[in-house]
């Protein structure tokens, strides 16, 4: 997903964090109830490249995605939520975070 994403390869370092996400679907699953499991994991890119990339969500909405420092992070809409304060702090083993955006 990463590489078809920036065009570059990337060697896992480790997995950093698993996200538990409730939700209530939209569009076409709307108000369907959803259970989500994400794993995060820590890369570092083989090669380096600049790159903005362009392109819409399944809605349509357009989206970029470029480097950012993590000083910021901040400045920008970002999701997950809880991953800018993540990124700013030292961690050390897997961290399990439970979102509930339900209500």
């Amino acid at each position: 997903e990463v590489f078809e994403e920036t065009g570059l390869n990337y060697e896992v370092d480790h997995l950093a964090v698993i996200h538990e996400n409730f939700f209530i679907g939209s569009s076409g699953l709307k108000g369907v109830d959803f259970h989500e499991l994400t794993f995060y994991y820590m890369m570092k890119p083989m090669g380096k490249r600049d790159f903005t990339s362009h392109s819409t969500t399944e809605a349509g909405a357009k989206e970029t995605m470029h480097w950012l420092p993590i000083d910021e992070l901040d400045k920008c809409k970002a999701y997950p939520t809880f991953m800018k304060e993540y990124l700013k702090s030292e961690h050390s083993g897997i961290e399990h975070i439970i979102s509930d955006e339900r209500y």
